[in-house]
């Protein structure tokens, strides 16, 4: 008797997409035989990145955002997991290439997230930061701190002002966030820690090349966040680019000088340097086109999803934004279409349903728009939490994650300097 041939479902990446690809995928297919889904990721756990600013701002301890992908297996659930950097992906031979050798697919799922753009920084700086994973925010957190204590014993004014000089660019929902609760962490709770600095010279600036924040967004939510963000004493520079960048400064528009010694570089991402290498057809970002069933045309088995996968709205012809809350979504539609196609039945389609917009603007602050109904302020904020802890992996991080905004709230934010190498 010959025996059926295993089929291979190689799930690359563990964020969002890629973790909830995997729930999906083995509920759906947990009953049906010679089959085997293996999750690569070069990180052992799941980030939940839309809190990585609290961490950067000492309101969530590091690890309570993180989810170690193993303990999935703890629910009896049938995968593998290989702890791997994906070097290359060959779509024509259906093989994965990683650090450690490669794999055969015959179904794949392309969720490896996406990168900071770096390519419109115009210089090199040791003091430029990203914010993409738990080691930026980290380094981002220790970063403040320091210029503080440098702060406390500089006696030269200018050079007191420079320290506390930080810089966000790039007022998208990360930068937006990021940066309410960076003035929210030095004027609420590091200024009294250091009673010599004078919090006069203390500045926290958001600047964007376009006419208004949250570009592509709702244009209410986009001014309700730009008048809370007023009201937190965060300076707006629209219309604004830096054209020069050094260790100790930046000029903006080719003729004013700032200086400086934080620039956290948030103008916007391209897609995981693997993705963007990929034959198929792409956009300006390097994400691959999908058809309606979320397929990459021309390659048999392949999906993409999240940040990887350019996804037009069939109504509006918009770009599905690279938001968590699809990115959580879209691996029900992937995981019906493979079992589909096992069973040789036909695919379902994807109906791009528009999610809340939501923006947080500080612990007890927030910007929502609702199918239409705007809110701002604390209920907002309730909302925005209770919406995020929903899709956050695990009872226990759940658990932490809520105690440290209470704790936060009651008594104070961590500010300890830890000796983290960059």
């Amino acid at each position: 008797m010959i025996q059926e041939k295993v089929k291979e479902i190689v799930v690359l990446g563990g964020g969002f997409g890629g973790v909830y690809s995997l729930i999906r995928l083995e509920k759906a297919l947990r009953h049906v035989k010679n089959i085997r889904i293996t999750l690569i990721s070069n990180e052992n756990f799941f980030l939940y990145t839309p809190m990585l600013h609290e961490v950067a701002t000492g309101g969530i301890e590091t690890r309570h955002i993180a989810y170690p992908i193993r303990k999935l297996l703890r629910k009896n659930r049938r995968f593998d997991f290989r702890l791997c950097h994906v070097r290359r992906v060959d779509l024509k031979n259906h093989r994965v290439f990683v650090n450690s050798g490669s794999l055969e697919y015959d179904y794949l799922v392309l969720a490896l997230g996406s990168t900071t753009n770096m390519s419109s920084l115009p210089g090199k700086s040791e003091n430029v930061f990203t914010l993409k994973n738990l080691l930026d925010g980290v380094q981002i957190r220790n970063h403040i701190i320091r210029m503080f204590e440098n702060a406390d014993c500089e006696t030269d004014p200018k050079r007191k002002k420079q320290l506390l000089t930080f810089v966000v660019v790039g007022p998208g929902y990360t930068g937006v966030q990021l940066v309410a609760d960076m003035r929210i962490f030095v004027m609420n709770y590091l200024l009294k820690k250091y009673p010599k600095i004078d919090p006069a010279l203390v500045r926290v600036m958001l600047i964007g090349d376009k006419g208004h924040i949250l570009s592509g967004r709702d244009r209410k939510l986009a001014e309700a966040s730009a008048k809370m963000l007023g009201k937190l004493g965060v300076e707006i520079r629209l219309n604004t680019q830096i054209t020069r960048l050094w260790e100790h400064g930046m000029e903006l528009n080719h003729m004013e000088m700032e200086p400086t010694e934080t620039v956290i570089w948030a103008a916007g991402i391209v897609a995981n340097p693997v993705v963007g290498a990929l034959e198929a057809e792409k956009d300006e970002i390097g994400r691959v086109k999908v058809d309606e069933y979320l397929r990459v045309p021309g390659y048999q088995g392949v999906y993409a999803l999240g940040d990887n996968a350019h996804f037009e709205d069939p109504v509006t012809g918009s770009v599905l934004p690279p938001r968590a809350h699809y990115a959580v979504r879209q691996p029900k539609i992937i995981a019906a279409n493979i079992m589909a196609d096992i069973k040789g039945t036909s695919p379902k389609r994807y109906r791009y349903q528009d999610a809340a917009e939501l923006v947080s603007l500080g612990p007890r602050n927030a910007a929502m728009n609702l199918y239409g109904i705007h809110l701002s302020g604390v209920i907002a904020r309730f909302i925005w939490l209770a919406g995020y802890l929903a899709i956050m992996m695990g009872l226990y991080n759940r658990t932490r994650v809520l105690l440290d905004w209470i704790l936060a709230l009651i008594f104070d934010r961590d500010s300890t300097l830890l000796d983290v190498k960059r």
